[in-house]
């Protein structure tokens, strides 16, 4: 029964966010000027209603060099904008001229989708999370071992997010898919990571199972703003 609940979590988690897709953008902000792109975004985003999905703005922490920070922008592509108002061309680019004033440099962007999400229940307790980029061999066995390993995860996971997803357009360094675990900062992070290697079974058919895996890059980020 346990195996069961665990596998229905997995199952209607990921359908539940298998029509959500993002575009990101990543940016080297210049120096001094977080709190200033924070005001800047509040009062353009903070009182918006979404469609669905909606907007962070996060920090990118270890390991995200020359980008400081990026915006993600997410959603069901089929009910995609905001429902509260519709923001006219010259209010956008009023936004983004003034937004454009405290970034050093636009340094990537990229666009894709999730394929498979769990946990994100208390998101305020959860804002540090760890993404891995990587090319995939076989997208549908690397999604079933990881499904898998995910629920098997679950007594150690305590809500965290997990997440895997595919690039449409751009993955980094030709990175074809994603992997996204979430902590509540540096510490938490890799007391779970601990955590997660007791599971030593369960791993070792996970990576004989997966398929190839060329790793291009990993990296911490911090939600500083989510609307």
């Amino acid at each position: 029964m346990k195996k069961l609940s665990i596998t229905l979590l997995v199952l209607f988690s990921t359908l539940a966010y298998s029509q959500n897709a993002f575009i990101i953008y990543e940016f080297e902000a210049k120096r001094g000027c977080q709190d200033a792109i924070l005001e800047l975004a509040d009062g353009f985003w903070g009182e918006a209603n979404f469609k669905s999905g909606g907007i962070d703005i996060e920090r990118m922490e270890i390991g995200g060099e020359p980008s400081t920070h990026r915006i993600v922008i997410y959603g069901d592509p089929a009910n995609w904008g905001r429902s509260d108002t519709t923001v006219t061309k010259a209010q956008w680019e009023a936004f983004i001229e003034k937004f454009q004033n405290f970034v050093e440099e636009w340094t990537f962007s990229t666009s894709g989708e999730a394929l498979s999400w769990v946990g994100g229940d208390d998101e305020a307790s959860y804002t540090y999370g760890h993404i891995y980029n990587f090319k995939a061999d076989d997208e549908q066995a690397f999604k079933n071992a990881h499904d898998k390993i995910v629920g098997e995860l679950s007594s150690v996971m305590d809500g965290r997010e997990i997440g895997y997803g595919s690039f449409l357009i751009n993955g980094y360094g030709g990175s074809t898919h994603y992997v996204y675990v979430g902590a509540k900062n540096w510490t938490d992070l890799v007391q779970n990571r601990r955590d997660m290697r007791t599971k030593t079974k369960e791993w070792e058919e996970y990576f004989n199972t997966r398929g190839g895996v060329e790793h291009v890059r990993n990296f911490t980020i911090e939600i500083l703003r989510s609307y």
